[in-house]
């Protein structure tokens, strides 16, 4: 519930941008697209209890700061735009990535845990010109966010995650351009980062940068 209030006030404010700006133009219609490209995670730390190698009653767990890493992979975006003026449209977007997340007390590996990322995007897009076939576009938007797939760990080292982060709130910025081929059929090609908090104890805010090409079908 507490994610749906964050984000439902951005989602209105871009209903209400698209329906005044429908007053003002007529619709040019509804593009739906699908890319692929990287996934880049920044690292994090966090502070956790590290077994050490004795019986608990003699030495019991002790504070240990956590570096995390997520593994470089691919991601998959599908999603659809509304242009509804020459050089405006709203988009919502689906993407996913395999990234596998893994946790290291100084070089020592203590543990992994999520293995996919799950992202739910509404952004506005603006075309900077579109008067020739390459049409580069900036953008900016909110969305939901969510690591699980675990958790799996190092038994010597038990740290561990649950298998679902939850929903986070996220944010993301980025540009790009399309290249028009024919009416209808367009190459696209973006850059963008996608922001929000690490998972499970790490603190600090997650950056996945995302370099990524795929189709866009206009359907009208």
């Amino acid at each position: 519930m507490r994610i749906i209030r964050i984000i439902a006030p951005w989602i209105l404010f871009l209903f209400f941008t698209c329906s005044f700006a429908c007053g003002q133009a007529a619709p040019l219609g509804v593009e739906v697209f699908a890319e692929g490209g990287g996934s880049f995670l920044n690292n994090g730390t966090g502070e956790t209890l590290v077994g050490v190698s004795c019986p608990p009653q003699i030495c019991p767990p002790a504070p240990a700061l956590v570096t995390s890493s997520f593994s470089k992979t691919g991601r998959v975006v599908a999603g659809g735009r509304l242009r509804f003026t020459r050089h405006d449209a709203i988009e919502a977007s689906y993407s996913y990535s395999p990234n596998q997340l893994s946790f290291e007390e100084g070089t020592q590996p203590v543990g992994s845990g999520y293995t996919r990322v799950d992202l739910i995007s509404f952004n506005y897009v603006r075309y900077l010109w579109i008067k020739t076939r390459v049409q580069p576009f900036a953008t900016a938007g909110v969305g939901i966010n969510r690591f699980s797939g675990g958790p799996s760990v190092v038994p010597a080292f038990p740290v561990t995650t649950s298998a679902d982060n939850g929903w986070q709130f996220a944010w993301n910025y980025g540009g790009g351009a399309d290249i028009v081929l024919q009416r209808h059929l367009a190459l696209r090609l973006e850059l963008r980062d996608y922001v929000t908090g690490q998972p499970s104890f790490i603190t600090g805010t997650s950056h996945n940068i995302v370099p990524s090409a795929g189709i866009v079908l206009r359907l009208k």
